[in-house]
């Protein structure tokens, strides 16, 4: 404790002692050291000038800072005599210019200019122990290297005792250097309500912050390559893992913190003013709990004051609440005791209050629906039934849970969308069938030697008159003129229902040739379209179907009659809707087409043939879905011939009797949902 009052009164200590001790006649403090008197902003014709008056010798130190802009001034072996600790600007690239001093032995002064972004700059020594920093944000204002770059350090005349020499010209500090000497607090946060002062970051930062006595802040990885090339470098590029996981995270869930980037160097602290800090960043009431307790150590550099303050509480194991403007903060176990406590006497407070009965009447919901989700919102004692012929839910409970149970049913007892199906049925069925088949029949005779077909095989269906060598037979007569001669076949390969054929007979006295050719061919196109239209609810089954019964005749068992049942030769489609949030429609389709087959029959009762297809698909509103799409091809080729005499080229055709069939059967759903806005 004594160390951190010591922290809080040390700057102002030293500024009276200085101020005491200042010695008559001379520019100087007693002990050598320079002040600072006035800082003054000045507009000029291409930026702003900040005017410096000193007493006494001081050397500027000048650097700058990036990510927010800044102009860091540093002034070693100095105080600050002025009341000036805030100068707001607003213009000019400027937004403001602050003074703060870093309490230490000697003392140094640091004013910092807030930039709105990068500019050119330059200091020139204005003579009367005066100085000017002078900052140009035009672009076509010339400015030398060593404004760009980094300013000489500018050496002020003073009266200067005879005893004490004027301090020698230092080198400019680097960036890192004037960040390790302070705890620099970015940027000033200025209260809500207008009438309040703005707070002085350096000069907040001052008051509750100890100076560390080891430098805490790591170099960049550049100036110690720089300084010591055979430095080992790391295992790890922790400025790489840092970018990927920024850039994950801001991908993912976007920005978290958006509080004012701060930058602190602490060792050692008592948590109590950390957190008095953080009042004085975020203008919150803070109140901490008693049981608050521990110091910290940490170092951070441009981080939102809101993830530096979640990063202490997370390490301290603490916890933090918001109501309004006031942030109370209190250990885990203290919040978690608390929770129990207010659990408890909810449940007792549940326990000793009188129930009440409401009456609630739903117009699009089913009470029976409802009351399976009304009842895991109730307390213990609560009970809910539903009414099936009013439409009502009767709820029997404590009045504190009433209101959650009312929006509860407002929210469930909506209007609910309604999804227009159309379907479009296609079924094709292509047939083609070719029948080509021949009969040979030929016989030679005279009295003494015949030759011709085989009367098993079949008689030519032509023949010839009184052709009477061709039956030489000892002993038979001659046949009459008006007899009909036909001879057995050689080759009885017909077409079974021929549609054309031709004929050729040569007949002489002792040859007769019988050549018969039949064919038949049958194309066959046969489509069937159906447009079925059919609205439901989202979420809730639609079914459109159309057939025919077919009867199923069972045989009579144990000496009773026969029985008939009825089995269903339906084309039916089964759709269930369901509208998502980005407006298209997720559909579950079943789609069965049932056929009989009377060709095929078991007992008598055909066999069904079935199609069936059950898919999931997201359309979109208004869009068509291709579904099925189910074909089926049957082709046969049927050849009967004469063995040997059927296989030669060409002629064997003469031998052959070919029957072609080739049937296609498709079926095909275009399904198109709409949804109905009422």
């Amino acid at each position: 404790m004594r160390k951190q009052l010591l922290s809080v009164f040390l700057p102002l200590l030293v500024f009276v002692l200085v101020a005491a001790a200042e010695t008559p006649g001379t520019g100087t403090t007693g002990t050598g050291r320079a002040a600072l008197e006035k800082v003054n902003v000045t507009r000029s014709t291409d930026g702003l000038n900040v005017e410096f008056t000193a007493r006494g010798a001081v050397t500027p130190k000048l650097s700058t800072l990036d990510s927010p802009a800044r102009l860091v001034l540093d002034l070693p072996n100095t105080v600050a005599a002025t009341a000036q600790g805030h100068i707001s600007v607003g213009s000019d690239n400027v937004k403001g210019v602050r003074i703060g001093m870093d309490g230490q032995n000697p003392p140094t002064t640091r004013v910092v200019v807030d930039l709105v972004r990068a500019c050119q700059y330059d200091l020139a020594s204005a003579g009367d122990n005066r100085f000017v920093l002078k900052l140009h944000d035009k672009t076509n204002t010339p400015a030398t290297a060593a404004a760009n770059v980094a300013p000489a350090p500018v050496k002020v005349p003073a009266q200067v005792s005879a005893s004490k020499p004027a301090a020698e010209t230092a080198p400019p500090a680097s960036a890192n250097q004037v960040a390790n000497n302070f705890v620099v607090v970015e940027p000033t946060y200025t209260p809500k309500d207008a009438n309040a002062q703005p707070v002085r970051a350096a000069e907040a930062a001052s008051k509750f912050v100890e100076r560390p006595e080891t430098n805490l802040l790591p170099t960049a990885s550049a100036a110690m390559q720089q300084s010591n090339p055979n430095a080992i470098q790391p295992a790890v590029n922790l400025a790489a893992e840092q970018k990927v996981q920024m850039a994950s995270k801001s991908a993912t869930n976007g920005p978290k913190y958006t509080g004012e980037p701060i930058s602190v160097n602490l060792k050692d602290v008592d948590l109590k003013d950390f957190f008095r800090l953080i009042h004085e960043i975020s203008g919150l009431n803070v109140v901490l709990d008693p049981n608050v307790k521990g110091t910290l150590t940490i170092v951070l550099d441009d981080v939102p004051w809101d993830q530096a303050l979640d990063i202490v509480l997370k390490n301290n194991d603490l916890a933090r609440q918001l109501e309004g403007n006031v942030l109370r903060i209190a250990t885990v176990d203290t919040l978690k005791k608390e929770a129990d406590d207010r659990r408890e006497q909810q449940a007792a407070e549940a326990l000793a209050v009188d129930k009440v009965t409401v009456t609630r009447f739903l117009s699009y919901a089913h009470s029976k629906d409802v009351v399976m989700t009304v009842k895991k919102f109730l307390s213990q004692r609560g009970d809910v039934i539903s009414d099936d012929r009013t439409n009502a839910v009767i709820i029997s409970d404590i009045p504190s849970v009433m209101p959650g149970l009312d929006r509860l049913l407002t929210q469930l007892d909506r209007k609910t969308q309604e999804v227009e199906i159309e379907a479009r049925v296609v079924a094709a069925t292509r047939g083609f069938a070719r029948d080509i088949g021949t009969q040979l029949g030929f016989g030679f005779g005279n009295s003494a030697t015949s030759l011709t077909g085989v009367p098993a095989v079949g008689t030519s269906p032509v023949g010839t008159f009184g052709l009477t060598p061709l039956y030489p037979v000892v002993g038979s007569s001659a046949p009459s003129p008006t007899t009909l001669a036909q001879i057995p076949l050689f080759s009885n390969l017909g077409s079974t229902s021929p549609t054309s054929g031709i004929t050729l007979l040569n007949a002489s006295k002792y040859v007769q040739i019988d050549a018969i050719l039949s064919m038949a061919e049958s194309r066959g196109l046969l489509k069937i379209l159906s447009r079925p239209r059919v609205v439901t609810q989202n979420n809730i089954q639609a079914v459109v179907k159309q057939g025919t019964r077919v009867p199923i005749v069972t045989q009579a068992q144990l000496g009773g009659p026969p029985t008939v049942s009825y089995v269903d030769a339906f084309l039916r489609l089964t759709v269930v809707p369901q509208i998502t949030s980005e407006g298209t429609i997720f559909l579950n389709v079943d789609v069965e087409n049932t056929t009989p087959d009377f060709s095929r029959t078991v007992q008598g009762n055909p066999t069904l043939v079935t199609q069936q297809a059950t898919t999931q698909v997201l359309v979109t509103d208004g869009g068509t879905v291709v579904i099925g799409g189910v074909i089926q091809a049957q082709n046969s080729i049927n050849v009967t011939q004469v063995p040997l005499l059927g296989n030669i080229p060409y002629l064997g055709n003469l031998f052959k009797h070919t029957q072609v069939s080739t049937q296609n059967q498709e079926l095909i759903f275009f399904i198109t949902p709409r949804v109905i806005q009422t």
